[in-house]
């Protein structure tokens, strides 16, 4: 008996400091965002900017009336570097780099945001793998600096 009251008290103890600490996730307030984004220059590697543009169109061309209408500027590069090779001179590892960078307009402020995510690949010997995991990791980079530009967007006033 007294060891289920000590597990009880100990359950229970864990339960309010946890939930008194201020935790808070970082995206739970990116559903309710009142803003809307008009992309109105595009430079740079097409295939980055179309991922960047699918993944901002939950934002774009809204109907709704929004507080803040913000004006987008896109540039993005796109860099695939060998970094070793095996004795054969055959390539082993990549360094994947999406580099974007940002021009946000509004009524009362402009910004420049530059982000910079990297991903080294391992190679491999089927080829088309290889390709489908390279387009996989494009995506899932491309989906990082979408989120970080929305969590910008959203904290900007």
């Amino acid at each position: 008996m007294n060891k289920i009251i000590k597990k009880i008290f100990i359950f229970l103890t864990t339960i309010i400091i946890l939930g008194g600490c201020g935790y808070s996730p970082v995206y739970k307030d990116l559903k309710n965002i009142s803003f809307i984004i008009n992309i109105s220059e595009i430079n740079g590697d097409r295939e980055i900017n179309n991922r960047i543009k699918s993944n901002l169109l939950n934002y774009m061309n809204n109907s709704i009336s929004k507080d803040k209408v913000y004006n987008l500027g896109i540039n993005s590069k796109y860099n695939k570097n060998i970094i070793a090779k095996d004795t054969t001179g055959a390539a082993t590892e990549y360094k994947i780099i999406i580099e974007i960078k940002f021009k946000i307009k509004s009524l009362e402020t402009f910004k420049e945001i530059k982000y910079i995510e990297t991903f080294n690949m391992q190679s491999n010997s089927d080829k088309i793998e290889e390709k489908d995991y390279e387009e996989s990791i494009k995506d899932s980079l491309t989906n990082i600096i979408s989120r970080k530009l929305i969590l910008q967007l959203s904290q900007m006033k």
